[in-house]
């Protein structure tokens, strides 16, 4: 299909125009992506998981708990005085207010509600209102309410400082911080690229084009994008359109450059540009199909996970690198010919002849004369890397996964110097009953004793009876507020009963997730013993939500992983007609993650202090790089496997490994570069996505596929083709033979003709 594209110069410029107004209005019938609101942010449960049901059932029976927390921090050192507390009583005045900003809810302050103590620290310095805003966290609308509770509250004057943080203000920090470095990841994306295409092609013409064809890739998958999202078919995030920025412009310049490469080679052998452009694609064309088809294959077994930031963000990459494909199989073709022999300007079209002394020709020769050695060596530094995996750990805290200063990082850091740190995100607790529980506060007070009593929580609040008092006559320990300006603990038909759980550690630590996981056995047992069986519990807030997406990770991983290896293998099989050769080629995608894991919890979490590998990153990083990696070991094993069926194993190995040497390796640096480009974005998940991504390419680049592969192929021989038996034809040696039939090194005055 894409051969007719370079047959004929007319279909060439209908091509070539074709896919530019197609990029030139594409955007005008549909916005872009990224301006379409991701209904499955990168924080949500499950929909079906305990902590989302509890949700749904808290706005029902608690309407003013209900929303989106904006959370108003008011902080003065030397302790609050009275026109500290009056500018808690104005703001609270504006949020409640007709004029109040939209979406605003219920208002909670000591202002409000004289007898929250809760909101206010201990040492007096600190005070809190909490704005519940109802809107969906994917309304454009929410960062604007955001921004005029900012405006009302201020930044504070003389020694109080006011910011806005909470779930609210860290939203709309997220989308700010994003778009401000939206233009700084392009520009260095595109300068990085560049600058590598300008060395590799030494013409500033050729270098260009991989640049306008992932210009006209990224126009069109944006309206694809943009039409999918608003359908409801793909979910498409601030990160998602970040890495799908990267993505195309790593393989798509990758694409570009497996293919102008071989057309250069072809060159070579005919002076007739249509017929070598025909050639390249008809040799290189399969490879770089099937390196593409791995990739979408690979996104879009993410669309079986159960956690939704798994299942948003492979659709629309997906289409991303199908849309690069075919722009890579046509338009670029197309493009390349009509620019004639302009496009190698100032160099000349004919490909030049390298020594077989060269950096690969030498790398050839070691790995065919010490196979068992390279494979050792090998396998030595990738397991020596993977020992860095003893030092993992997740990190479910999203505001301490910011590496830029936000008002919302910073508002927390107030409410961690002043209350406890569990204070910062509430575990909640729902028991709903056929019966009124009116009659049954005793039950919920045994309830609220046993949560009380588990080990690191701090603090329960609940509905206790009129007199306060527990069962036992004695003094509950708990806050007694049946009701109050949204504080209220027991629902209006009285069939729902509201406990709030404080923690005494972090609540997005591993431990706070564990206790919650304990507290929904322990409530549960306790309501089967009291005879209340019958009553649902649900447990909410930041730490199940995160204890939820802890599970469904687990289940998600080795379900994704195993599907993903397997349609991999497939693929391969399809590719090279062998059974063994694919294993030994995913084994080594598999080995080359886990060292590239090891090396970047090292480099983030050891080195650079981070809290942990953020939650879900782990999996991203093997899905993206074992349908990456293997694009160059198919695109050597393909060469591999046409060499060896002409030349023989020894002499086929040598030249498949000198000739694609160059190519693979000018490939490798560039999507490890523009990976890499996400280490300058302002959050540890790009950052540490991005350099797992760069570090493990280049693992991929060099040792992966420059020395363990050539090496294992080198081992196995003939064998490794199985079932296919690739039977070169005789020898035919003649003075010119770059290759002689023998396993050694070629002479140094031997030439290998390569791009």
């Amino acid at each position: 299909m894409a051969g007719s594209a370079v047959r004929m110069k007319r279909i060439a410029v209908g091509v070539v125009t074709g896919w530019l107004l197609l990029a030139a209005i594409a955007p005008m019938l549909a916005p872009g992506a990224a301006e379409v609101p991701d209904d499955e942010g990168p924080t949500a449960a499950p929909a079906t998981a305990e902590s989302v049901r509890a949700g749904e059932l808290l706005a029902r029976a608690f309407p003013d708990a209900a929303g989106i927390p904006a959370v108003v921090v008011l902080r003065n050192p030397g302790g609050l005085t009275g026109n500290d507390l009056a500018e808690v009583r104005r703001i609270s005045h504006r949020l409640t207010g007709a004029s109040r900003p939209a979406g605003v809810r219920a208002v909670v302050s000591v202002a409000t509600t004289p007898d929250a103590a809760d909101l206010r620290s201990a040492d007096g310095t600190t005070t809190m209102i909490v704005a519940g805003i109802d809107l969906d966290p994917a309304d454009p609308a929410l960062g604007g309410t955001v921004d005029a509770i900012r405006a009302i509250a201020g930044s504070g004057t003389g020694s109080l400082e006011i910011r806005v943080t909470g779930p609210a203000g860290v939203a709309r920090d997220s989308v700010t911080v994003f778009r401000r470095a939206d233009t700084t990841l392009l520009t260095v994306t595109i300068g990085l690229v560049l600058a590598l295409l300008l060395v590799i092609y030494r013409s500033p013409v050729l270098a260009a084009v991989p640049l306008v064809a992932v210009g006209v890739a990224m126009a069109v998958t944006s309206a694809i994008g943009a039409a999918l999202a608003r359908a409801g078919l793909v979910g498409v995030s601030e990160m998602t359109a970040s890495i799908g920025t990267v993505l195309l412009f790593g393989v798509g310049t990758d694409y570009c450059l497996f293919l102008i490469m071989r057309y250069r080679e072809q060159l070579a052998e005919t002076s007739q540009r249509y017929d070598a452009m025909t050639a390249a694609l008809r040799r290189v064309g399969p490879a770089i199909v099937f390196s593409a088809g791995t990739v979408v294959v690979g996104l879009l077994t993410l669309l079986t996970a159960s956690l939704p930031s798994y299942r948003s963000l492979g659709p629309y990459l997906a289409v991303s690198v199908a849309v690069m494909l075919l722009v890579a199989v046509t338009f670029v073709p197309a493009l390349v010919l009509l620019l004639g022999r302009y496009a190698f300007w100032p160099l000349k079209t004919h490909a030049r002849t390298v020594a077989a002394s060269s950096l690969w020709g030498r790398v050839a020769a070691i790995v065919i004369r010490r196979p068992v050695l390279t494979v050792a060596a090998c396998l030595a530094v990738l397991a020596a890397l993977s020992t860095g995996l003893v030092g993992y750990r997740e990190n479910y805290d999203a505001i301490s996964g910011f590496r830029a200063q936000t008002e919302s990082a910073r508002g927390q850091q107030l409410l961690t110097d002043a209350f406890p740190a569990g204070r910062l995100a509430p575990t909640y607790v729902l028991l709903d009953a056929p019966v009124a529980l009116h009659g049954h506060l005793d039950v919920v007070e045994r309830v609220s004793a046993g949560v009380a009593a588990i080990p690191g929580v701090q603090q329960v609040t609940g509905p206790t009876r009129p007199d306060g008092t527990a069962p036992d006559g004695t003094a509950a320990g708990l806050t007694a507020l049946a009701g109050g300006p949204g504080r209220t603990y027991l629902s209006p038909d009285g069939h729902t009963a509201r406990m709030d759980v404080v923690y005494t550690d972090d609540p997005y630590e591993a431990a706070a997730l564990d206790r919650t996981e304990r507290l929904r056995r322990s409530v549960r047992a306790t309501l089967t013993a009291a005879g209340l069986g019958s009553a649902q519990v649900m447990v909410g807030g930041e730490s199940a939500a995160a204890l939820d997406r802890r599970a469904a990770a687990t289940r998600d991983a080795p379900v994704i992983a195993i599907l993903l290896l397997g349609l991999i293998t497939i693929l391969i099989v399809a590719l090279l007609r062998s059974l063994l050769a694919p294993l030994y080629l995913v084994a080594t995608m598999v080995a080359s993650f886990l060292a590239a894991l090891g090396a970047t919890v090292v480099t983030a979490v050891v080195l650079d202090g981070q809290a942990g590998i953020t939650e879900g990153a782990a999996l991203y990083i093997f899905v993206f790089l074992v349908a990456l990696g293997v694009d160059y070991n198919i695109l050597l094993a393909t060469r591999i496997r046409e060499e060896t069926a002409r030349h023989g194993t020894i002499d086929g190995l040598r030249l498949a490994l000198t000739r694609t040497g160059g190519v693979i390796t000018s490939a490798g640096l560039i999507l490890a570069g523009t990976f890499a480009a996400l280490m300058t974005q302002p959050l540890d998940t790009l950052f540490q996505f991005g350099f797992a991504l760069a570090f493990g390419i280049l693992l991929d680049t060099f040792l992966v596929r420059g020395l363990l592969v050539p090496a294992i192929v080198r081992l196995a021989g003939p064998a490794g083709w199985w079932p296919s038996r690739l039977t070169p034809p005789p020898p035919q040696p003649t003075a010119t033979d770059p290759f002689p039939a023998r396993d050694s090194a070629a002479p140094a005055s031997s030439t290998i003709t390569r791009p």
